[in-house]
């Protein structure tokens, strides 16, 4: 937009510094509302991993922890005070949870404990 072009020849050099101005800004803005939805995404994989018997419960509670971090960029101010704990802290659940499923995976004999149960389940229920 600044480099010119014909797209626009018709603003002056003082509507097109604004106008770049409030596209930066709006990008500001954005990258926080990105954010907020990364937020909702960590607390609920992290309420999922509490609730699973196929995952230790600390990896759920980093998520939660992360979850409510990124929940702060709502208000502009605070996470701009706290942004290095709140990466941090993300980054360390990520990390956990991505080194965890790759090295030690699922807990496989809980999981065909649960599948054999919900398998006599639906029998019973003739589902």
């Amino acid at each position: 937009m600044l480099r010119g072009g014909q797209a626009v020849a018709g603003f002056k050099p003082e509507q097109l510094s604004a106008l770049a101005l409030l596209f930066l800004k709006l990008n500001d803005q954005v990258g926080s509302v990105a954010l907020v939805f990364f937020a909702v995404y960590c607390l609920l994989i992290g309420c999922l991993i509490l609730g699973s018997i196929f995952l230790p419960r600390f990896l759920g509670a980093l998520m939660v922890l992360a979850g409510l971090g990124w929940l702060t960029f709502l208000y502009a101010p605070l996470a701009d005070q706290l942004s290095p704990y709140i990466e941090l802290l993300g980054i360390v659940a990520e990390v956990c949870l991505m080194l965890w499923l790759l090295v030690m995976g699922v807990n496989a004999e809980r999981w065909q404990e649960q599948a054999q149960r919900e398998r006599s389940n639906e029998a019973q229920s003739g589902f």
